[in-house]
């Protein structure tokens, strides 16, 4: 109870004082490799501060909602490596420290990660995304390398991100699709699937995020 108490301590202080928030209710949680996808429901929690700068820090914490059961954490620093207005192409480096996983049980696994993220427009309503990420346990063996290729289109009140994913743990890959429904201002209604092609899985999720 007490690691519980500690790790929401946490979020909540980082939440206070980011310059963007966000508190998303969904029928499951949040992972970068989208075969990881928690079947349980979840509160996804994001904050940051402001992407218009040289350096930018970003968390997004997972708690369950049975219990508020803390799930994981993820704190990342990210770089603008290369971002000239005269120039489509986008790149930012970044680092995870730490990510956090909480079993069941409480016991906390701790990983160190290193992210590149490149963007690049096709035209105001779409463009490419391509991410690579390489993380490894400080208090287990785990190693992953991690690519995804995305496509991000925007109409009217509708988002649509479809997404290639290639995880070489246990040599996972498949597909994603998320859909976001700008009911107003403040609140999206966001679906996502998952089918993962290398040991068939299907996974789907529905949540409404509320923005601050």
């Amino acid at each position: 109870m007490l690691k519980r108490i500690f790790f929401i301590l946490i979020l909540f202080s980082g939440w206070v004082h980011s310059q963007y928030g966000s508190i998303e209710l969904s029928s499951g949680g949040f992972s970068f490799v989208p075969a990881f996808t928690d079947a349980s429901p979840n509160f996804i929690i994001h904050a940051g501060t402001s992407t218009n700068k040289l350096l930018s820090a970003h968390m997004i914490g997972n708690v369950r909602v049975n219990q508020i059961n803390p799930r994981a954490f993820i704190f990342i620093t990210r770089a603008k490596v290369l971002d000239k207005k005269d120039k489509k192409l986008k790149l930012s480096a970044g680092i995870h420290i730490p990510v956090l996983q909480i079993d069941e049980e409480d016991r906390v696994s701790k990983y160190f990660a290193q992210e590149v993220i490149a963007t690049y427009p096709l035209s105001k309503k779409h463009a490419l995304m391509a991410m690579y990420i390489h993380g490894k346990g400080t208090n287990n063996e785990l190693e992953i390398n991690l690519v995804t290729l995305s496509s991000i289109f925007q109409q009217n009140k509708f988002s649509f991100t479809s997404q290639l994913y290639y995880l070489d743990l246990d040599r996972t890959y498949g597909l994603a699709e998320t859909i976001s429904y700008h009911l107003s201002p403040r609140f999206d209604l966001r679906g996502f699937v998952s089918q993962t092609l290398s040991t068939p899985q299907f996974i789907w999720t529905l949540g409404l995020r509320y923005k601050l």
